[in-house]
């Protein structure tokens, strides 16, 4: 997993507790928490410190999405301030939900923080789940799954007024690449790395071009957003999307990187989650272990993706508006409504 450097980070801890760090000292740090990300002058001051690189927050609803503002007065950072909030978001039966705000672009200008949402399957949800996703507003979810992965687990979402379901298939790897595939983990583990890259190339960029520009389409309406976008793990056909977003924000690539291997966090339920499926293979004497290149993403993978993406198509601008119809205008949309001043 690659470091993912941010002025300032929220984690929770196992006790209740918002953990956040920041890179810089200051003469007072102040910290302010609100439930808004849109109105950050109206949040409350709930924690001060001083040369300190980190604060414990207490005292809130954990069933609630909460949004921190820090203030630096002296040092480095005098007079600015961050917006910053959970990444990785806390559901009971499905994982890899992460938000996808909060990244600075290489001018300055930071994604707004509760439009987008990524997530694993959401087929298990309890009802404490549910209710989680409803407060975050979400007016669409786009299922990147096969119409097979759909029926056997179908999503259960929040009864929502005008929420929209929109599946996506991303599954046009034919027999003879399904084939490929299972040669390549049963008998040659080397090939493996090709196999999944071809799955980015072949079956996200090149294959489902259109699906990718119908995504742009919709997360350029703010009257679609807050959205999701998930698929069975939350990290390969997910991953690779969000990174295209990101990356057309404006969002350098070590960034768009480091946030595509956060996945890996997860590897621990992905693979208890591949546990029963072994005894299919077990007659070929293969194991988890044997599988963890299939379980954990790895950021030469997506770089391999936007390589085929250049060379390809020219670049991603290109991409977009000749392979995936989305338009200049799109684009420009997709940059106003989704960026805000830094500080």
């Amino acid at each position: 997993m690659l470091p993912l450097a941010e002025p300032v980070t929220v984690s929770r801890t196992d006790d209740g507790f918002w953990h956040l760090q920041w890179q810089e000292t200051a003469d007072r740090i102040i910290v302010y928490v609100g439930t808004d990300p849109e109105a950050p002058e109206d949040m409350s001051p709930i924690v001060s410190v001083g040369g300190a690189r980190e604060a414990m927050v207490g005292s809130l609803n954990t069933a609630i999405r909460h949004y921190f503002r820090v203030e630096f007065r002296g040092g480095r950072w005098d007079g600015r301030s961050f917006l910053a909030a959970e990444r990785v978001l806390p559901l009971h039966k499905s994982v890899n939900l992460r938000d996808v705000g909060g990244f600075y672009t290489t001018d300055g200008r930071m994604v707004r923080w509760g439009l987008l949402y990524r997530s694993g399957s959401l087929s298990r949800l309890t009802e404490a789940d549910l209710a989680y996703l409803k407060r975050l507003g979400l007016r669409l979810v786009i299922d990147l799954r096969s119409t097979d992965e759909r029926a056997k687990q179908p999503d259960r979402l929040p009864d929502v007024d005008g929420l929209v379901e929109r599946p996506l298939s991303m599954d046009s790897l034919d027999r003879w690449e399904k084939l490929r595939g299972m040669y390549a983990v049963l008998f040659r583990k080397s090939k493996l790395d090709e196999y999944l890259l071809g799955g980015y190339t072949r079956v996200v960029l090149d294959a489902n071009a259109h699906h990718i520009g119908e995504i742009f389409q919709r997360l350029a309406d703010p009257a679609q957003l807050p959205a999701l976008i998930h698929c069975t793990a939350g990290k390969d056909r997910t991953g690779l999307v969000v990174a295209l977003l990101l990356l057309t924000l404006g969002v350098p690539e070590e960034t768009v990187l480091a946030d595509y291997t956060l996945s890996n966090l997860f590897y621990d339920h992905f693979r208890k989650g591949i546990m029963a499926d072994l005894k299919q293979v077990a007659p070929w004497g293969l194991s988890a272990d044997d599988l963890q290149d299939l379980l954990l993403v790895k950021a030469k993978t997506l770089q391999g993706a936007l390589a085929h993406l250049r060379e390809n198509y020219g670049s991603l601008e290109e991409y977009l508006r000749n392979q995936a119809g989305v338009a200049d205008e799109t684009i420009a949309q997709l940059r106003q409504n989704w960026l805000v001043d830094g500080t």
